[in-house]
């Protein structure tokens, strides 16, 4: 069985009385179609990546309009803030929702959002280790004293409690050799980049559940991956590739380029179109259902991933409500059935 989560659109309208209404009839809408989780992103200072700056508040409003699916990060910079801050604030949303929070987290990649903050950009990877071992630590025993390399401060309660025990399911991203290790060792969940192929991410879970061999913890693998399910291949082409495009595009120009040896991938920066079929083999779940179910039976006979993070609204331009509830409708009624 393959567990399906999302990541969540933020469909605003500054006219409406309710500016979110958009955003929160469609997580009405995914949560009824049973899908496990909803996930946002996490960045400052970004206005052109459209990821909230603040997503605790965010998820906390959708678990309002929701009763079912999960609700996390994926993924939360939180090197960037308090441990302290990030408890209670997961916390919280535990409790609104009655224990559905998830706390995903990674190192980031853009220097201009540590040094806001006076963060060391270099030492981001050892400052969110200490981070997840303080939460780790205050939510497994309800008072906590630290005194590390980054923080330190006296013994002081977990106010208020999680509603899941030990604590919300921790997930940690990212394919560097140290993150894998930090996935292992301070995860519950490693979470993948959506930009590699399939090739390249089955090596990294290789990888990753060797670590987990090592550190005597059991591994679980969610996979992120753009997708699209569409009628047919001419809908698939006019709704999402465009979309796919760009968001590889722009993130190969920011530098996270996922597989940098990959021929498509280098064809695709330097502004070439290949045929859709040909750029979603080994890379995404998108296509008519045939090709998406497909797809996910490759990969998981490959990898063997327990959930997988469906980004159906890939890229900077946006899509409708109404296209998207089409897809993701489509997706829960012709595609998920097959891995249930």
């Amino acid at each position: 069985m393959i567990e399906f989560s999302l990541t969540l659109p933020r469909f605003w309208n500054p006219d409406d009385t309710i500016p979110y209404r958009r955003a929160y009839e469609f997580c009405q809408t995914v949560d009824s179609l049973g899908y496990a989780g909803g996930f946002i992103g996490h960045h400052s200072f970004s206005p052109e990546v459209k990821d909230e700056a603040a997503p605790f508040v965010f998820l906390a409003s959708v678990g309002a309009h929701t009763e079912q699916m999960r609700l996390g990060t994926g993924v939360y910079l939180a090197a960037l803030h308090h441990p302290a801050n990030i408890i209670e604030q997961v916390s919280t949303l535990d409790r609104i929702t009655n224990g559905r929070a998830v706390l995903g987290v990674g190192t980031g990649y853009r220097p201009y959002e540590f040094e806001t903050y006076g963060i060391p950009f270099n030492e981001r990877g050892r400052v969110l280790d200490e981070v997840l071992s303080v939460c780790r630590r205050a939510w497994t025993t309800g008072s906590y004293a630290w005194d590390g390399d980054y923080y330190h401060f006296d013994d002081v309660a977990v106010f208020p409690p999680p509603v899941q025990t030990p604590h919300p399911p921790i997930y940690v991203g990212g394919t560097s050799p140290a993150a894998i290790r930090r996935a292992a060792r301070l995860g519950d969940t490693w979470f993948t980049l959506p930009m590699e192929t399939l090739d390249v991410v089955t090596e990294l879970a290789d990888r990753y559940r060797a670590a987990c061999a090592a550190e005597g913890r059991t591994p679980r693998i969610c996979l992120m991956r753009e997708a699209w399910v569409g009628a047919d291949d001419a809908e698939v082409e006019r709704e999402w590739y465009p979309r796919a495009l760009s968001f590889h595009r722009y993130y190969w120009e920011a530098g996270t380029k996922g597989d940098e040896s990959d021929p498509v991938l280098q064809r695709v920066a330097a502004g070439e179109d290949p045929p859709y079929r040909e750029f979603v083999r080994d890379r995404a779940f998108a296509g008519t259902p045939d090709v998406v179910i497909d797809e996910i039976r490759r990969w998981h006979d490959a990898i063997d991933f327990d959930e997988c993070c469906l980004i159906f609204a890939t890229g900077r331009e946006a899509t409708t409500p109404e296209a998207l509830t089409r897809a993701v409708t489509l997706f829960a009624d012709e595609v998920a059935p097959h891995f249930s």
